[in-house]
Parts: C-alpha cells; sequence; structure tokens
C-alpha cells in the first residue's frame, strides 16, 4: 500500500507484520489530515472515535516502542534488539490537555489474560510523563460505534459546508424536542443534524439513539462537545 509523503513515521508498520504482510485499514484524520494505519476493525472504530473527541490534537497509530526493561521511548526499532530489551508497541497515541496519552486496543478477554504486562506498561508510562488507557470495544455500545462512524465520514467529506449548515441550526429559537420538529424547514435534515451535533449546537444520546433513524429527542448543545468524549481523563 502506497503511504503519503506526509504521514507520521512509525515503529511498526502494520501490513507487514509477516513475511506475507497482512490487510490495514486506513482512515484520514480530521484534525491532521494525515492518514492512520490500523491493524483491525475495532482498532479503526475506536481510533475515528479518537480522531473525533474534542480533546485530543495529535492522534498517531504505532508512533513508539517502549523499551520495557530498559526504560525507554524508541520512536525507530534499532537494527538489532537489545538481549536484555523487551519491546511494547501501542496501538494509539494521542495528545490531551498537553499530556501525551496511549492507548491500547483490545477484546475484554485479551485484557484479562494480560493483565500484568498492562500494569507494567502503565507504570512505564508514569514514569515517563503520559498516561496510559485500554480501550474495549466491550465498552462502548453499538449505537455509539455506528453513530461514530457517520460522523467521521460527514466530518470528512462535508467539511467545507459544515459551518454554514451549523450557522443554521444555530438559528433555531426552540433547540429541544424530537428531532424533526427541531429541524422543520431545513433540508435535508440529517445533514444539519450532523452539523449540530459535530459543531456543539445540539445534542443527543449517542449511547442510545441511531443518528441515521432520525427519531429521538436533541436539546441544546451549547458549544458542550462532551458527548463526543472518549475516555475520562481521570
Amino acid at each position: 500500500m502506497k503511504r503519503d509523503d506526509l504521514s507520521h513515521g512509525v515503529t511498526r508498520d502494520v501490513a507487514r507484520r509477516n513475511n506475507r504482510g497482512r490487510k490495514a485499514y486506513v482512515m484520514k484524520s480530521l484534525k491532521s489530515g494525515l492518514e492512520i494505519r490500523l491493524e483491525s476493525r475495532d482498532e479503526l472504530a475506536l481510533a475515528k472515535a479518537l480522531d473525533l473527541d474534542p480533546r485530543g490534537s495529535q492522534l498517531r497509530a504505532q508512533a513508539m516502542t517502549f523499551d520495557l526493561v530498559r526504560g525507554e521511548v524508541l520512536t525507530a526499532l534499532p537494527t538489532a534488539k537489545h538481549r536484555d530489551s523487551r519491546y511494547y508497541t501501542p496501538d494509539l497515541s494521542d495528545v490531551i490537555d498537553g499530556i501525551e496519552h496511549i492507548f491500547e486496543v483490545k477484546p475484554k478477554r485479551y485484557c484479562s489474560q494480560h493483565k500484568g504486562l498492562f500494569e507494567q506498561v502503565s507504570d512505564f508510562c508514569l514514569r515517563n510523563g503520559m498516561k496510559f488507557r485500554v480501550l474495549c470495544k466491550e465498552d462502548f455500545t453499538e449505537a455509539f460505534l455506528m453513530n461514530v462512524n457517520v460522523l467521521h465520514q460527514f466530518a470528512r467529506q462535508c467539511a467545507q459546508q459544515l459551518p454554514a449548515w451549523a450557522q443554521q441550526v444555530s438559528q433555531i429559537k426552540n433547540k429541544t424536542g424530537h428531532v424533526r420538529d427541531v429541524l422543520h424547514g431545513l433540508e435535508p435534515k440529517n445533514y444539519f443534524l450532523l452539523a449540530g451535533l459535530l459543531s456543539g449546537v445540539l445534542k443527543m444520546d449517542l449511547n442510545k439513539a441511531l443518528i441515521q433513524s432520525m427519531n429521538f429527542d436533541v436539546c441544546p448543545g451549547n458549544g458542550d462537545l462532551s458527548m463526543l468524549e472518549v475516555h475520562s481523563s481521570e
């Protein structure tokens, strides 16, 4: 697969982890405009969620490798691995409120089997001024993940039109009630809804209702984008 020349460097190429190679899932970051390559559909789904999170600013995949024994953070692997080293490459990283956050995306069963490893990685991150988080797809509702996919695709494809559509939604006097009633007179309603949600003009429960159903209540967002936050910062 051809990579664009501006993409961030990686310490592990997800498409070349064995001699035959493997499929890489690719998404374009809303914030940087650069491609991010993931190993699985779960990573892709949660990477899109992190990309929408308003607190993040530098989402990257496979950007660094930790030597858990020697205590080093590597941005490029040496040609020969040190005999006493133990390498660990996290799935994703992002800068949130000036702090590097490290994310691992794994099923719950994997997390329980590798609890000791994740505790070691968490301690390593704390010593290096970072925070470590394990994200499990099972912790998110199916509705939330489907909504994130719709929002991410819309934000990427309609970036230029979003401000104008959001401005029209902001001029609605009554922003509380069923979505079709609130957006009465605006067509297509789903476009204006997505623009309102992405700009914080409107809010809805992303964990319960599907955006595509257009059958739920909304309320004023007042600029609050916390519904798009993926994890607690604590």
